[in-house]
């Protein structure tokens, strides 16, 4: 069976609602997704940095709810920096865009203990070379990057197991 017709009769299957079809597209989409954000990733482990200053750097509330334990939360973070005599603004802290509840809201503040703060007032800023108003405070890690490939294929490795093995 070529490729092509394979394509098709996972659409079939699709559009019927029968789980192969439904999970191979899932599969396809994660491996899309995941192989740029990985891509991107690593592109920014190569990204140029200077000190900036950091002007807030916290927690956000992320969307509403009356609920303590279902409330949302994102880093939150403003920092400014310059590049050749230019100054930018900037509030993204990781390629990872990272949100939690209020259990595990922890975790957001170690993500941020991560963060280069050469004094109490500045920060070390990872910015594109070519873009320099593109910007982070943490680079991508090995182990992230690591964690977006394996969710890029373990779909897939599932399918296969799941409807080939």
């Amino acid at each position: 069976m070529d490729i092509l017709n394979y394509f098709q009769q996972m659409v079939d299957l699709a559009s019927e609602g029968e789980l192969q079809g439904i999970w191979f597209w899932a599969s396809c989409y994660m491996l899309v997704v995941c192989l740029y954000s990985a891509y991107f990733q690593i592109r920014t482990r190569f990204w140029a940095t200077t000190v900036g200053n950091i002007h807030n750097l916290g927690l956000k509330k992320f969307g509403i709810s009356n609920d303590l334990s279902e409330q949302q939360y994102r880093g939150k973070a403003l920092y400014s920096y310059s590049v050749n005599g230019q100054t930018y603004e900037g509030t993204r802290i990781s390629p990872w865009v990272f949100v939690t509840n209020y259990n595990a809201k922890g975790l957001l503040l170690r993500q941020q203990a991560g963060i280069d703060m050469p004094t109490k007032d500045t920060v070390t800023v990872y910015y594109n070379p070519n873009k320099p108003q593109k910007s982070f405070l943490l680079k991508a890690s090995k182990f992230g990057i690591l964690v977006t490939l394996t969710s890029a294929v373990a779909p897939f490795l599932g399918y296969v197991s799941r409807f080939y093995a």
